[in-house]
């Protein structure tokens, strides 16, 4: 963060908010944002800061005070002072960006707009949008239904970017994840953190050491294109260029079903009908099924690894 200039972007004595990545309530490591590292920023930011709050939102099928708990962020939270902010139930307001590609008009939190919004995403691939680092982050501070964007993804992620105005994105890949990520990929531990006040860079670079082209990921094509950012190659710090490239995400099941639903003649009655809650039920079914057979072992290896097990240990699972 000191070599990324953080205080060039977060001026000092602001209320900082902190958009964590708690994407799955079941609690995997590499999966969301890694409470040892989010420990290690908000120490660093709560000199520098007026406040510092503790976001993210809702999903269809995720609980996110559930997830916050287990994920032991809220009990290193409290600890040290920091609020927390679920952002589907705080007021919002519309911010009209006639410039925007597919939503001109951006329901946001209210409360993002007091202070400066701080990103800290995880390291990984994923099915809809080859990687999931910064800029994808941001896609948590739509409304609970964003996911019915889901066929037009790159142009909503740059649009939504473009009305929240994120100062600063510091990524946690000490723990990341590859394959069918962001929940059913493959762990790995990889051990770097990169921060920076460009978005579309900071996404480029760690696109490239996850052996992805940048050129060739449409969400940051097109911020580059929107003005959001430059798409650069080059980065200050410890080389790690040894990296084993990250295995590419597929789609499981879910997201399978959910893309052709979309796709077909059958898209109102599926997602515009009770019928809706029952393809949920299903996905969350299927998800649970995952943890007990593969989530649960795989989760048992970090609870004994020295630098971070102490994190894991204590979760509430």
């Amino acid at each position: 963060m000191d070599l990324a200039r953080y205080g060039d972007y977060i001026p000092r004595g602001r209320k900082i908010f902190l958009k964590v990545n708690l994407g799955w309530d079941l609690f995997l490591p590499g999966s969301v944002t890694n409470p040892a590292f989010f420990e290690a920023v908000a120490i660093k930011l709560k000199g520098h800061a007026g406040e510092i709050y503790v976001v993210e939102s809702d999903q269809v099928l995720e609980n996110v005070e559930k997830a916050y708990r287990k994920s032991r962020i809220s009990e290193i939270a409290g600890r040290m002072g920091i609020p927390w902010i679920n952002l589907s139930r705080v007021e919002r307001i519309t911010k009209r960006l006639p410039s925007n590609r597919i939503i001109k008009d951006v329901s946001v939190p209210a409360v993002l707009c007091e202070g400066v919004l701080v990103t800290l995403p995880v390291m990984k691939t994923h099915g809809k949008s080859t990687v999931t680092l910064s800029l994808k982050n941001q896609w948590g501070c739509l409304p609970k239904m964003r996911h019915m964007y889901h066929l037009e993804l790159s142009g909503a992620i740059a649009d939504v970017n473009a009305a929240l105005g994120v100062r600063f994105a510091v990524i946690d890949g000490t723990i990341a994840m590859e394959g069918d990520a962001p929940k059913t990929g493959v762990i790995r531990e990889v051990g770097i953190v990169g921060a920076g006040g460009d978005l579309v860079e900071v996404d480029a670079v760690f696109a490239r050491l996850m052996g992805f082209d940048p050129r060739r990921i449409p969400h940051l094509v097109e911020a580059e294109q929107r003005g959001l950012g430059k798409i650069g190659m080059d980065y200050i710090g410890d080389r790690v260029d040894d990296i084993k490239p990250f295995k590419p995400a597929g789609h499981n099941i879910v997201s399978r079903v959910e893309l052709a639903c979309r796709r077909s003649v059958l898209k109102k009655m599926v997602f515009e009908t009770p019928l809706f809650m029952i393809m949920v039920g299903g996905a969350k079914i299927y998800y649970y099924f995952y943890e007990l057979v593969k989530g649960r072992r795989t989760r048992s290896r970090y609870l004994k690894y020295g630098i971070y097990g102490k994190y894991f240990s204590k979760s509430k699972r």
